[in-house]
């Protein structure tokens, strides 16, 4: 036999050996291995969605809640290849009862989330009521790849009550995604209020679920199951049937009304108006009710009562007070004159009352609001000390309280000027600071959280979540006076008891239908300018309003025990007594009709 014939069937002999050798190694000996990758293949581990938990009120009413509906869904890549026709035939089958939608819509839709990367069902119709369901789920059970699955949609029965305070869902988007990485699958996150701040804590955590499937992912069957952790209800401070007379109460006025415990800080109700329906964006907004909440002049979107930024008048005097009783030389029973004006400069600064209040102690200024004795006294201190006081007393800070994005405000002082504005301090800047007028800015929480501290002795930190998972969540109050400030408290409450409880006192006169003793003070601050911006908003037979001061009453009650604080401000309501006086006697009846406080 020709030599190269031998080699061609060595060569030949060689290769059927190396290949059933091959052949037996995968049949025989690795069987098992790839029978196991065969196995896997048809494993698919499916994200299981927790529930949003609820926010409660105080006694447990829903202020966010869930409703039930539906959606109907197709595995992805029907969309390539000959799976094409199963993805007609089963839009053909959704089509029958849900004709509102177009063919090409829906396999449009269905494509643009069919991506490579994609393994998840895909949505092609949301949002789908539970009495649809009813009515077509036996048709629709018939196909052996589309599912109908529950989903939970956030719901507010309150609708437009404590908008801000609650705050709402919307869509995630990309960066809400990334920031919040199971919004990618529960496809919502907190974006205001309480539903941002608890977020991650109302999301949940996501469950797992493993499935056998068939190549178009039809389950034979369930291998393992590992639940959510969901439903992290919280419990809140708020008290619905306070927010809804406040409601009632603030019919036709913008501004901020706040009702908060003076001892622990547990905000009752808290209202920023006008406010909002928060459905309007569970499912996204529409341009038209966006656009009509952002150009308004009346700022809805705006949290007031920690974003909004006010001189804060005369509410401010019992600090002021305060820290003149420790740095100016005077006790609460020294007597200055209180004329019409006094003249620094060339320039007279009047008092309130045209032809002044004669003379004053604290008492009487305060009960009176003698602008005159604060204008006088502002010369005789250090305003950096004076500011340092106010800081001690919760202004100019952050109250802590439970809600995103909080302001800080300003407490003016010659150094906050030189660093700021690039300013020297001047002997005016001091006399209208200690009106609460200039540079001051608070926000109406601050103020607040300020009562409370004049009427209990400590600072408490404001918040709205009472409990978390049945957890009791523990803010102390904060010990922020010195001794000799302790010892001064009770001239500024007996004070603020005056202006509401003695006749002659500015409120006395606006709270006399109140149910329960109330020590308060009113404030009127002017509006300095508007801006740009708000000018394009407003419309010029509304410009008049908006050049009217801001009306402002502090209060807590009762007077004698105090146990809640009460703070309004109307904005552009002009006199603080006249408008926010009867505003703060109606709130107070809401606190003895409903248990609060004793009728005096």
């Amino acid at each position: 036999m020709n030599r190269r014939l031998v080699l061609l069937f060595c060569a030949f002999g060689v290769f059927w050996i190396i290949l059933l050798v091959r052949i037996f190694n995968i049949s025989v000996v690795s069987h098992e291995y790839y029978e196991k990758q065969a196995f896997n293949n048809t494993i698919r581990e499916e994200p299981i969605i927790p529930i949003r938990g609820q926010i409660l009120d105080r006694l447990g009413e829903p202020l966010a809640t869930n409703v039930v509906d539906f959606t109907i869904t197709l595995p992805p890549k029907l969309s390539v290849g000959e799976n094409r026709e199963i993805l007609n035939s089963e839009i053909d089958r959704i089509l029958k009862f849900f004709p509102q939608y177009t063919k090409d819509e829906l396999i449009k839709s269905y494509r643009r989330q069919d991506t490579a990367y994609n393994h998840e069902y895909i949505p092609i119709i949301e949002r789908v009521t539970r009495e649809v369901v009813l009515n077509h789920y036996p048709e629709l059970s018939q196909s052996d790849i589309l599912r109908v699955e529950p989903s939970a949609k956030r719901f507010y029965p309150n609708l437009t009550s404590a908008s801000h305070v609650i705050g709402y869902v919307s869509k995630a988007n990309a960066k809400d995604m990334e920031r919040q990485p199971i919004s990618k699958y529960t496809k919502h996150i907190g974006k205001e209020g309480l539903e941002r701040q608890y977020d991650t804590y109302l999301q949940g955590e996501l469950g797992l679920r493993t499935i056998k499937v068939t190549a178009l992912n039809k389950i034979v069957d369930n291998v393992s199951y590992n639940a959510p952790e969901e439903n992290r209800d919280l419990l809140t401070t708020l008290d619905i049937r306070i927010q809804r007379e406040m409601d009632k109460v603030f019919d036709g006025k913008n501004g901020v009304a706040i009702v908060m415990d003076a001892r622990n800080g547990e905000i009752l109700a808290a209202g920023s108006y006008p406010e909002y329906d928060l459905n309007l964006f569970v499912d996204g907004i529409s341009y038209k009710n966006w656009n009509a909440l952002r150009d308004s002049p009346y700022k809805p979107l705006i949290n007031k009562f920690i974003n909004g930024l006010y001189p804060p008048g005369s509410v401010i005097k019992m600090g002021m007070g305060l820290a003149f009783l420790e740095h100016a030389d005077i006790d609460e029973y020294t007597e200055l004159q209180t004329p019409p004006f006094i003249e620094i400069g060339g320039r007279k600064f009047r008092d309130w009352k045209e032809e002044g209040h004669g003379s004053s102690d604290l008492f009487k200024a305060l009960k009176r609001s003698v602008d005159v004795y604060f204008y006088t006294l502002s010369q005789k201190v250090d305003f950096e000390v004076v500011a340092d006081t106010l800081k001690q007393m919760g202004l100019g800070i952050k109250t802590g309280v439970d809600l995103p994005n909080e302001f800080v405000g300003i407490v003016p002082s010659p150094s906050l000027k030189k660093a700021r504005y690039k300013q020297s301090w001047y002997a005016g800047d001091s006399v209208v600071s200690s009106i609460g007028q200039g540079l001051f800015l608070t926000t109406p929480l601050q103020i607040a959280n300020y009562t409370a501290l004049i009427a209990t002795g400590k600072l408490p930190t404001p918040h709205f979540v009472k409990q978390m998972g049945g957890e009791e969540i523990e803010r102390p109050s904060k010990d922020v006076l010195n001794e000799f400030q302790k010892s001064k408290l009770y001239a500024l409450q007996e004070g603020m008891r005056q202006v509401c409880g003695d006749v002659g006192g500015t409120a006395n006169y606006a709270t006399r239908e109140s149910k329960a003793s109330l020590a308060c003070k009113t404030g009127t601050a002017q509006v300095v300018g508007i801006s740009q911006e708000d000018k394009a908003r407003i419309k010029e037979k509304d410009m008049d309003y908006f050049h009217r001061s801001q009306a402002w009453i502090t209060g807590y009650l009762p007077a004698n025990n105090p146990k809640y604080v009460i703070t309004i401000m109307v904005e552009h309501g002009g006199s603080g007594s006249s408008t926010s006086g009867p505003v703060l006697a109606q709130l107070a009846n809401v606190l003895v009709d409903l248990g609060y406080v004793e009728q005096k």
